[in-house]
């Protein structure tokens, strides 16, 4: 939770350029969040790879998943988590992101 915590401190609703892609970080208010790593599509466009749209429960810490999307995985992802191996699978993704958020932003 603290990896998030800095996440959720560091990055704004701007895309931010780091060695590898975009970061962005979109504060929807009511707790609710989305994580998104992109990179350049066509024409000037962003390509989701992944977002994670989710709510942190603040009396418990923890996390409600709401939106999964990766715009460049061959098929599309693009789903809202309804059962327990969507959660899980959303859940990885999910703490691999944090991570690579967090590690893009200390090595700047």
């Amino acid at each position: 939770m603290k990896q998030l915590e800095f996440v959720l401190t560091h990055f704004s609703d701007s895309r931010e350029y780091l060695k590898d892609g975009y970061y962005r970080v979109q504060d929807f208010g009511d707790d609710v969040y989305e994580l998104e790593f992109s990179t350049a599509g066509y024409c000037g466009t962003f390509d989701s790879h992944p977002a994670i749209k989710f709510r942190i429960i603040p009396e418990t810490q923890t996390i409600t998943f709401l939106l999964y999307r990766d715009m460049v995985a061959r098929p599309i992802q693009f789903f809202k988590p309804e059962s327990e191996s969507d959660d899980a699978f959303v859940q990885e993704r999910f703490n691999q992101l944090v991570a690579k958020f967090y590690q893009a932003k200390q090595s700047t």
